[in-house]
Order: C-alpha cells, then sequence, then structure tokens
C-alpha cells in the first residue's frame, strides 16, 4: 500500500488499440496494486472495457482535436477533479490539454505532460490549431514532470521551450509481468506461427513490409510457417496489395484489432514488429524481431538488449542487417531458444516492470504555475501577432506597388503594341500594293504591244557590235 492515500487520474483521447493505451492499462495495474484510485478520463474504445476489469474506473469523455477554449468543458472535468478529489493527473495526449490544463492549473493539482513518440507531432497541432502555440509552452513549462521514453524524445522539448534538465523523467515503457504470463512457451526448432502486431497507419508501414519481406525469407527455411498480421488502420489496403504482390496470401492472414494480445503471443513462435508489442513478446517468452522504421535490426537477446531498450525497442538506434544477417540469428533459435527467451524475460522483470519504473507524485509536493510566465507567453504571442502583421502588410503593399507598376509597363507596352501594329499593317499594304505593281509589269512585259514595241525599239535604235 502507499504511503498516502492517491486518487490518480488518467487522461487520454480514446481507449483504442495502441501503444499508449497499453500504458494506461498497465499503469492502471501497477497503481492499483499500490493502492491508489485509478479514473481514467478518455473516449470509448476496444480497450475501455478492461478498465473496470484492473480496477479503475473509467468516466467517458470526448477530446476531439480542436482550435478553442471550452469553459463548460474545463468547468466539468474541475468539478470531477473535486469530487473524486484527484491528486495528481497524467496527460497523455494533446487532446487532453486544451480542457485537462485549465482544470489542472484552476484546481492547483500537479500534472505529468508524457511524451510517448520518438517523432516530433507538435508541429502538426500548431499548423492545424494555432491555440497549441500559446498551450505548449504552458504545458510543458508547469508540467511536475515531463516523461520522456527515450532522451532523444526529450530533446524535442527541451531546445525548443528551454526546459531544465530536472524536470524531465526518462520512464521507458513498462509491463506488468503479471497480466502477460506464459507458462509453457512453445518449444521445438520449427517457426511455424510468425505474429506482427501493429497499427496499420502511415508511420509503421515500413515496420509491416519489413515484416513481411523478412517473413517471405523464412518460408525459404521453413515452408509450412503462416504469418497471422493482428491490428487494423486507415493504411490496410497499402498491406493487402503487398502481400498480393509478394504472392503471400494463402500464408498471411490479416485478422483486425484484437483486444486479447496475450493469446495470439501464446501461439506464436517469433513476433515480428517494433515497440511495445516487442516488450510484450519477451514479457510473453516469445522470440522477437525488431523489424525497424529504416531496415532490419535483429532478433533481441542478451547481447543487444540494453540498446533495444535505449529506444524503445524502436530500433533507432541500432544499426540495420540483412535478411540474410537475420536469418542467420534465427538459426540460433534452434540451440538457444529456452535460453535466449528466459534472459530476455528476466531483463524485462528487472528493467521494465511497471511496478517499479511507474512513478508518481511524492506527498507534499507541488509544481507551483507561474502566472507571470503565462502573461509573458501571452505578450509574446501578441508581439508575435503583430510582427506578422506587419510583416504580412509589408509583403501586401510591396504587392500593390509592384501591380501599380506592372500596370503601367502594361499601359506603355500596349501604347508600343499599338504602334507596331500599325506598322506593321502599313508595311503589309506596302507589300501589297507592290505585288499588285509586279502583276501588272508582268503583264505588259507578256503583251503583244510591248513586244511589238520592243522590236520597232530595235530596229530604230540598232545596238552597235562590238569591235
Amino acid at each position: 500500500m502507499g504511503d498516502k492515500m492517491k486518487n490518480i487520474l488518467l487522461c487520454n483521447n480514446a481507449m483504442e488499440i495502441g501503444g499508449v493505451e497499453t500504458v494506461i492499462l498497465n499503469q492502471i495495474a501497477a497503481f492499483r496494486k499500490k493502492g491508489y484510485q485509478v479514473y481514467v478520463l478518455s473516449g470509448n474504445g476496444v480497450y475501455a472495457s478492461k478498465i473496470e476489469t484492473l480496477g479503475g474506473h473509467f468516466i467517458e469523455w470526448d477530446f476531439p482535436e480542436e482550435d478553442e477554449i471550452k469553459a463548460d468543458k474545463i468547468q466539468k472535468i474541475v468539478n470531477i477533479i473535486q469530487e473524486k478529489q484527484i491528486t495528481e493527473i497524467h496527460i497523455h495526449k494533446y487532446q487532453c490539454i486544451p480542457s485537462v490544463l485549465p482544470a489542472a492549473l484552476i484546481t492547483h493539482t500537479p500534472y505529468f505532460a508524457y511524451e510517448h513518440s520518438w517523432w516530433d507531432t507538435k508541429k502538426y497541432y500548431t499548423w492545424h490549431y494555432p491555440i497549441y502555440k500559446t498551450l505548449f509552452p504552458i504545458y510543458f513549462q508547469n508540467a511536475y514532470k515531463i516523461i520522456a521514453i527515450t532522451p532523444n524524445t526529450a530533446k524535442i522539448t527541451k531546445e525548443e521551450y528551454h526546459i531544465p534538465d530536472e524536470h524531465y523523467e526518462i520512464v521507458h515503457n513498462g509491463i506488468d509481468v503479471h497480466l502477460y504470463q506464459n507458462d509453457q512457451p512453445r518449444e521445438g526448432e520449427q517457426l511455424e506461427n510468425i505474429l506482427i502486431v501493429s497499427r496499420i497507419c502511415e508511420e509503421k508501414i515500413p515496420t509491416i513490409l519489413g515484416g513481411i519481406d523478412l517473413f517471405q525469407k523464412i518460408l525459404e527455411k521453413y515452408p509450412m510457417a503462416q504469418l497471422c498480421i493482428v491490428g487494423d488502420g486507415d493504411k490496410k489496403q497499402v498491406v493487402t496489395d503487398y502481400i498480393e504482390k509478394k504472392k503471400l496470401e494463402k500464408q498471411v492472414e490479416m485478422v483486425g484489432a484484437r483486444s486479447n494480445i496475450p493469446d495470439y503471443l501464446k501461439q506464436a513462435d517469433l513476433l515480428l514488429g517494433v515497440d511495445r508489442c516487442v516488450l510484450e513478446a519477451m514479457a510473453m517468452k516469445v522470440p522477437a524481431v525488431i523489424t525497424g522504421y529504416q531496415g532490419i535490426k535483429g532478433l533481441i537477446c542478451d547481447i543487444n538488449m540494453d540498446q533495444a531498450i535505449e529506444e524503445n525497442f524502436s530500433g533507432n538506434n541500432m544499426p540495420s542487417i540483412s535478411l540474410e544477417q537475420c536469418m542467420e540469428q534465427l538459426e540460433s533459435l534452434k540451440t538457444n531458444k529456452k535460453e535466449i527467451i528466459e534472459k530476455n524475460h528476466q531483463m524485462i522483470e528487472d528493467k521494465l516492470n511497471c511496478l517499479k519504473n511507474y512513478i508518481t507524485v511524492p506527498e507534499n509536493a507541488s509544481r507551483p504555475f507561474d502566472w507571470i510566465a503565462l502573461f509573458q507567453q501571452i505578450k509574446q504571442n501578441s508581439d508575435l501577432v503583430e510582427q506578422l502583421y506587419a510583416d504580412i502588410k509589408g509583403k501586401y503593399d510591396w504587392i500593390q506597388k509592384i501591380e501599380h507598376e506592372n500596370q503601367q509597363l502594361k499601359g506603355e507596352c500596349t501604347k508600343e503594341l499599338e504602334k507596331l501594329t500599325k506598322a506593321e499593317t502599313q508595311m503589309n499594304q506596302f507589300k501589297w500594293e507592290n505585288e499588285q505593281t509586279k502583276k501588272e509589269l508582268n503583264q505588259v512585259y507578256q503583251s503583244k504591244r510591248w513586244r511589238y514595241t520592243e522590236k520597232l525599239s530595235q530596229i530604230l535604235h540598232p545596238r552597235k557590235e562590238k569591235q
């Protein structure tokens, strides 16, 4: 039990299948085991039903992407915080910021700001929803702690918003190993059941297609192998087309989104993927290959485990290897499979057990909100708007000046063109008259009268012979 009763609020946009949602489920399990009350304020989804099963309380809430602050929504969240006596808030997604951040500040409730991605997605929000240009600095600068999944993730906000190092905690994705029990891991030398678990979205496509390429290579040595792809998303057709292109329709099955991932892992001889699914596979004592966002990274074992953990099994800090090299690594499973999966499982237990690495706000700790900094930020944004206005007006005036000059030049060119057109018309008239004169002269030269005149001229004016 904890030293003090905590009432924790976890905020997310929706409880659909994904890495962040799995983290939240693991947090519920970990915090409940410490005796804390856990509330999840989130949109609905496949994983919503698991919240109550794990001992949490689900409060359905709509967090759309929007460019406004709605006072009524903020007040309702303030009411929830006060009624549930919330002691700390964990904000997992940016969509929650416009309503949860003001509520946290109003109630003086310390909050954690989570950075789950290894790539920067803030530009999307500041471009589509300009209000985030004001919200992001306030959000990051006043968080009790910023939870970053890797050191490189921390650099994104640290450099952009000048956040001191002490405000960061690097917390690699943890897992409740008790939720991923596998007392009878699959044995044998054959690779028969291969598994890919992933959201089928734009950023995951290279990892999925790389996994399919590796599976095709596996088929050369294990022709009876089958690949199951668990997941769904807006790029599903891309994967389907790739499977058809590789002529693997009979060997690959796409089963869509599923919430019972441990059941699929229990039947797997090998997992191909990145990020959290690799962690889950090793917790279930299943060998795993990081397929990588930029090439295959290889089989995870005790030699490269620490390196893989550093970037949350994305493989971004690992060298790429060829399919042939990866196959050589997979051959080691014939003799060392049990040793590999047991060592992997033990390292997960020691280093990524969520009961150990998920943090909460210490008793009586606080992070006072800097109201002066808020108004300074508003002033900075006001100055920026004025600067942008002045810049736009200057460019507009310049364009107007150029347009005026162009109109003058156009008028002058029109006059010159008229002169040229008139001269051309006169020239054409002269050419026509000249042609007419030529025709008339030609007719004269061809007439009988001209020939008689010419002969008479020769008689009257005979030419003198040259001496």
